[in-house]
């Protein structure tokens, strides 16, 4: 050995420690007091003769001597491991934990999977405190779920519940996974798998999903931390930041990584909705979005995960009355989904308003009586009416109860109203008002009038009439209009027509035909008396003086 071989002695032994670093995962063993080699290779390391090799790796000059305090650098293949089950801690909807129906606080053990249906979501927390959630459609499994190094107390600075390390793996099969990792020291990174990547961090908050039309393409999005992004099949994997998203598919080249695209602007949508169907849309939207719904603001109880189109409407269905959370973010051309978005929202859609009948929509009649009907909801029979002249119903003219499913009133002046009408439940619970109904009020046909030209051969009747409208006109010898005189269809209110050649009681009527085709009322009737000719009863007279 050469003069500086006793120097070189401690810098191997380092880098032989740094290559086993290197080459497997290792952790920082602390000692406590009561603890010996020989005693923890009973307790805690894989077999009697570790404790050689943990020596030998930590360059311990005396194996028999170790000191509270003393950190051991311990290769994690060689401690004891014992299987931990993940818990359910959150069930919304339809889940099962393998072939069963899942419930809150059900056991996950590690190789069983977790399935999400339509509608329904998730929450499952690992043994070290980290949380996985699942969104509606989607199937996962728990791989590993492991503790390492227990000693039945806590391991100084392992930072988990029962001591010791934690080691987890998730395998993502279907639809996605958040995951919000608790920040201790494990004995590995805690992965997510696909069939395209594995997604390994230590402390943080990322996304993890499959594409929605092809399992070999993997996203991932990281909103806390960093995260190691690896596939498979490529030579180098990529470090991923806050505020970063990557994506790699079956063909093993390296992860793409791209910056998340930015937070929508929910400022268009409102806060309440008032039927079943929740519709809006985003029209200054030039990406596809991922929308979530779900009854906590924490998102831990998604009942609602859908993408889309870009300026797409958004229809969300099914949904009870409530407040609830809306959340959206952008989908990048590549699949990466951006930053979160989140709005409160109330949908208050019942009861519904009940269907309504008459009047019908931009219905014409005369001012006076207007009769309204409607079917009543089965479920809240009583209603609440509105009448206004406005579209906005600031300028009422009733607001009421009604108990029955009709009401006649009577409304003098003519012009445009509105009306609309709310369920309401025995409980006093009023629904929304339906859409507004529109309708119109002429005023009645105004009462001709009659004139005689200053021979008395013509007669003359006007009224008042819009110069859109055509006049229908009748004339007739008896009140009931069935022994029609002279009728005639006219552009203009007025009508000239010979005096009748008899004398005698005639009657008169007008009414409009309107250029969108309503026909209004007969006009009051006007009665015309003609004077009979005596003229020929006075050359009959000295006929009858010769009898």
């Amino acid at each position: 050995m050469t003069a500086h071989g006793p120097r070189l002695l401690p810098l191997m032994a380092l880098l032989a420690a740094l290559s086993v670093r290197a080459a497997e995962p290792v952790v920082d063993f602390v000692i406590v007091p009561g603890d010996t080699l020989i005693g923890l290779s009973a307790s805690v390391f894989t077999s009697a003769s570790a404790w050689r090799e943990i020596a030998r790796l930590n360059r311990l000059p005396d194996p028999n001597r170790i000191v509270p305090g003393q950190v051991l650098t311990v290769p994690t293949r060689l401690l004891r491991s014992n299987a931990v089950d993940a818990r359910v801690v959150s069930v919304v909807g339809n889940v099962r934990v393998g072939a069963a129906d899942s419930a809150v606080g059900d056991a996950v053990p590690e190789g069983q999977s977790v399935q999400t249906g339509p509608g329904s979501s998730a929450v499952i927390e690992l043994a070290d405190g980290s949380r996985m959630r699942l969104p509606p459609s989607s199937l996962a499994q728990v791989v590993t779920s492991r503790m390492t190094g227990e000693r039945g107390g806590a391991a100084a600075g392992s930072g988990t519940p029962g001591g010791g390390w934690f080691a987890g793996t998730m395998r993502v099969l279907r639809g996605s996974v958040e995951v919000i990792a608790s920040k201790v020291r494990r004995a590995k990174p805690l992965e997510v798998v696909t069939p395209t990547a594995v997604v390994g961090v230590r402390g943080t908050r990322y996304r993890v999903g499959l594409d929605e039309t092809s399992d070999e393409r993997t996203h991932g999005e990281v909103t806390e931390g960093t995260v190691r992004f690896d596939v498979p099949r490529a030579a180098a994997g990529a470090d991923v930041a806050a505020g970063f998203g990557a994506v790699a598919d079956a063909g093993g080249a390296a992860p793409s990584v791209a910056k998340l695209l930015p937070a929508p602007d929910l400022a268009p949508v409102p806060e309440r909705f008032e039927r079943p169907l929740v519709r809006f849309a985003l029209p200054a939207q030039a990406t596809p979005l991922r929308i979530q719904v779900a009854s906590d603001n924490a998102f831990d109880k998604i009942v609602v995960d859908q993408r889309v189109e870009a300026g797409g409407e958004v229809r969300i269905a099914g949904l009870a009355d409530a407040s609830w959370y809306l959340r959206a973010r952008a989908v990048d051309a590549r699949g990466i989904e951006g930053l979160d978005a989140d709005r409160a929202f109330v949908l208050k859609a019942r009861p519904e308003p009940p269907a309504y009948r008459t009047p019908r929509a931009e219905a014409k009649q005369q001012v006076g009586s207007v009769d309204f009907a409607w079917a009543p909801n089965v479920d809240a029979p009583q209603v609440r009416l509105q009448i206004a002249e406005d579209d906005a119903f600031a300028k009422l003219i009733t607001d009421r109860p009604v108990p029955d499913a009709t009401l006649r009133t009577d409304i003098a002046a003519p012009g445009i109203y509105h009306w609309r009408l709310a369920s309401v439940r025995a409980s006093g619970d009023q629904g929304p008002f339906g859409d507004p109904q529109r309708f119109e009020l002429r005023p009645f046909p105004e009462p001709p009038k009659v004139g005689r030209s200053a021979d008395g051969a013509t007669l003359t009747f006007q009224w008042g009439g819009r110069a859109q409208d055509r006049q229908q006109v009748e004339l007739a010898s008896d009140l009931g209009f069935t022994q029609i005189v002279a009728k005639d269809e006219l552009a203009a209110a007025q009508w000239t027509l010979p005096t009748p050649s008899r004398g005698g009681r005639y009657y008169f009527r007008y009414r409009s035909l309107e250029p969108d085709g309503y026909v209004t009322p007969y006009s009051e009737t006007l009665i015309v008396d003609v004077p009979r000719d005596w003229r020929v009863w006075l050359l009959l007279v000295p006929a009858l003086l010769l009898f």
